[in-house]
């Protein structure tokens, strides 16, 4: 049988067979290697050049293992256990709509092999999994990250969902806006700018813009923006709003009265570990923590039951104003 293929690609294909095929589990005789070769690729070699190719690519510093039991690729770009954790947060996106999870799922899989493959048929069901629509999620994202680089303002549509569960735009015209950075929080992609016209930063969810331009205008400068005078670390603004509220960061101090060994997992969860605390005389843990007061209010809201505001005051009267409002729609 004559190639199809020329020969100066043999090379490339037995690395290819070795990474589809091999692994410590599953090793490759030379004889599995030409039958591979032929079925796969049209090409036909003989044991000596299998051999001889596969010490080129040892030589050229692939981990391949080779002994008298077979050959197989030791290691790869990633491991198994990297590769579930970015299939699963493929999976767990919500923004990433089903065509595109399922073309990612398969590019991952891909770089753990034939017998990965295999392994993650049984785990992925792609209309149990809650996914938007959207087309323009990644295409948002690469403009956005462009402007970015070449700090560039852009312009966009800001929508938000009605009851046809479609999206809307908040305003008919187009926002003008400083992009500066992306951060990924609460399992959103949020874009950390500020809009042209106002002196504040803003979180604007990147699934909820439509239809942006990088336009050829340069960015206002971050430092002369509220908020980031200090500079755009985005893991302490992460870590200050566990809701993304354009407001600035003072110092919240909270108490927790009941099952305080389990708020120190949620608090931990959700602020890491530059937050403070301590334990009272009385036995309960008091936590201080610098976070927007408007995000707080709502974070404190679902843990009602466990967590009392000691400072500011304003913000304790706004929580007692929403239980006794709670309570109202219950009594009704």
């Amino acid at each position: 049988m004559e190639s199809f293929e020329p020969k100066k690609l043999l090379i490339l294909r037995i690395l290819e067979i070795l990474t589809e095929y091999s692994d410590s589990e599953h090793k490759l005789r030379q004889g599995d290697i030409m039958n591979l070769l032929r079925l796969n690729y049209g090409i036909e070699c003989e044991r000596k050049a299998v051999a001889r190719n596969v010490e080129y690519l040892q030589d050229a510093g692939y981990d391949i293992v080779s002994d008298k039991t077979g050959t197989y690729l030791a290691e790869r770009k990633f491991e198994i256990g990297e590769l579930r954790l970015l299939i699963d947060s493929v999976l767990a996106n919500r923004n990433v709509c089903k065509p595109h999870t399922k073309e990612l799922v398969a590019k991952l899989a891909i770089e753990g092999g034939k017998y990965f493959k295999n392994y993650t048929k049984h785990v992925i069901n792609l209309d149990d999994w809650q996914k938007q629509e959207s087309k323009e999620y990644f295409y948002n994202i690469e403009l956005l990250c462009e402007a970015i680089e070449k700090k560039r303002k852009v312009s966009f549509f800001y929508n938000s969902y009605g009851i046809d569960k479609k999206l809307h735009h908040r305003k008919e015209e187009k926002r003008l806006v400083n992009p500066y950075q992306l951060l990924l929080k609460n399992g959103f992609y949020y874009l950390v700018c500020n809009y042209d016209n106002h002196d504040n930063g803003v979180y604007c969810r990147v699934d909820r813009i439509s239809e942006i331009e990088i336009l050829d205008l340069p960015v206002k400068p971050y430092m002369q923006v509220q908020g980031f005078e200090n500079g755009l670390n985005i893991g302490r603004i992460s870590n200050k709003l566990p809701y993304m509220f354009d407001e600035k960061a003072e110092e919240i101090v909270f108490e927790s009265r009941n099952s305080a060994d389990d708020m120190i997992n949620n608090v931990l969860d959700w602020f890491g570990n530059s937050i403070k605390m301590e334990r009272t005389d009385e036995g309960n843990i008091r936590f201080s923590v610098y976070a927007s007061p408007r995000a707080m209010r709502f974070w404190i809201l679902q843990f009602g039951r466990y967590v009392k505001v000691l400072k500011p005051q304003s913000l304790s009267e706004i929580i007692q104003a929403d239980i006794a409002e709670m309570q109202k729609l219950y009594e009704e």
